[in-house]
């Protein structure tokens, strides 16, 4: 069925086609707009393809769909060839960061989750956010920096419809109250002085947990700020915090084991770094580009494979990872 594209497709090519891309709809559980927006086809144009309703040329639109079902076979076979890291390990750093949350979750308090880039602080937050019931993770940006961006965000976190900036609190309010629940706020550096009194405001109102999660400056900058008018009601509600700038270096041998990974010089180079900017992240991506270099060799993984690895993401070309 991959006709060149100057060969116009049968009918019966077109049936063919059509009985593929509803098969495939219906078996992943696709919108028709959704279906439409992957293959680059105007929804209402696929819509009526598909119920065979379509007046115009089907042959041309049947070629795009051709495209489009190619194309996602083949980004299947990709991700299935692609390495997948380990499960949750629950490492030091996670140990504790999920201690504060609990804490946060049962007081309800405020707490504070602030470390260096790729310790683990997100990971940790998912897994309590997937494993325990009311708790919601919503992850902020530069353009959700201010009040009403923010809870536009933290409502699609709910699954809230409400979109009224004026009634967008009350309307949160109303999900976390007597829920027992704890609001996640990841990435919280960037957030201005009224969104992160707003959260407290929540707080107070409505007796949910808020935990704040970002990198270093988030704990810095209400410490240092908790003596202005606008943070001291935050800063002085604050119960528990976790702050850590790199990964414990049992964090790092727990994850290399995770990994199934022994041999000595291979170790040695992964530690080396894990102790980069990304920290475990880094490591993993690392880990993740080696396996497919020693998949796709058919060799077990070794240090050649983390060394090639390395050199591909690394700015310096790997020079300064010592093993």
């Amino acid at each position: 069925m991959n006709a060149p594209k100057d060969q116009t497709l049968t009918d019966a090519e077109i049936e063919a086609i059509r009985a593929e891309a509803k098969k495939l709809i219906a078996d992943e559980n696709l919108s028709h707009a959704s279906a439409a927006r992957d293959a680059g086809i105007a929804a209402p144009t696929m819509s009526a393809w598909l119920s065979g309703t379509y007046t115009g040329r089907n042959d041309n639109v049947a070629g795009k769909v051709q495209l489009w079902l190619a194309s996602r076979e083949e980004r299947k076979r990709a991700r299935s060839s692609l390495p997948q890291a380990p499960m949750f390990v629950k490492t030091r750093t996670a140990s504790s960061v999920t201690d504060v949350l609990q804490w946060a979750q049962i007081g309800p308090d405020i707490v504070v989750v602030a470390g260096g880039a790729g310790i683990g602080k997100t990971t940790a937050c998912g897994h309590y956010a997937g494993t325990n019931p009311n708790v919601w993770m919503a992850t902020m940006q530069p353009s959700t920096a201010n009040v009403y961006p923010m809870l536009q965000v933290i409502a699609q976190a709910l699954q809230l419809t409400e979109k009224s900036p004026t009634k967008l609190p009350e309307a949160i309010g109303a999900r976390v109250r007597d829920t027992g629940g704890l609001l996640i706020v990841d990435e919280a550096q960037h957030l201005v002085s009224k969104a992160l009194d707003q959260l407290r405001s929540l707080h107070d109102l409505y007796g949910v947990g808020i935990a704040l999660v970002g990198n270093e400056s988030v704990y810095g900058r209400l410490q240092g700020e908790g003596r202005r008018p606008e943070f001291a009601q935050l800063f002085s509600r604050i119960g528990m915090r976790f702050t850590r700038g790199k990964p414990w270096p049992e964090d790092v041998c727990e994850l290399i084991g995770a990994w199934k990974v022994t041999d000595p010089d291979t170790v040695r180079l992964l530690k080396a770094v894990a102790t980069k900017p990304g920290a475990l992240r880094g490591m993993t991506k690392v880990l993740r580009i080696a396996s497919a270099f020693a998949n796709s060799k058919g060799e077990p993984l070794n240090v050649t494979h983390v060394s090639a690895a390395w050199k591909r993401l690394s700015e310096d070309g790997g020079d300064n990872a010592q093993h």
